[in-house]
């Protein structure tokens, strides 16, 4: 499963009602996915059009565990935190630091 396809099957997922098999699955499947994002050749954020998706879905998981308190969706909401954890590290290790082009020192 790509960042993609699990964004959007987490989207429709916390949209309905989630049963505690989805919920599992796709908490399984973002730490796949944080295993997985280490291994990407580029930044996989440059535009942070995905970090406003997956901010979207942590309040859609917020709000589905307020109405529900469905410990499930909870745990996916820190799954996805943890993805986007690791998305932002990938990309801050691949990001030249200010001070390596700095030849003032």
């Amino acid at each position: 499963m790509t960042i993609t396809e699990f964004h959007r099957a987490a989207l429709e997922a916390l949209k309905n009602d989630p049963n505690e098999i989805i919920l599992i699955d796709l908490t399984k499947q973002a730490h796949e996915l944080c295993d997985m994002v280490s291994w990407a050749d580029s930044i996989i954020d440059k535009d942070n059009r995905v970090s406003e998706a997956f901010d979207h879905l942590k309040s859609l998981a917020r709000a589905q565990h307020e109405a529900t308190n469905n410990e499930h969706v909870a745990v996916l909401h820190d799954a996805i935190s943890d993805l986007l954890s690791a998305i932002y590290k990938h990309d801050d290790d691949l990001t030249p630091s200010k001070f390596e082009n700095d030849d003032s020192t």
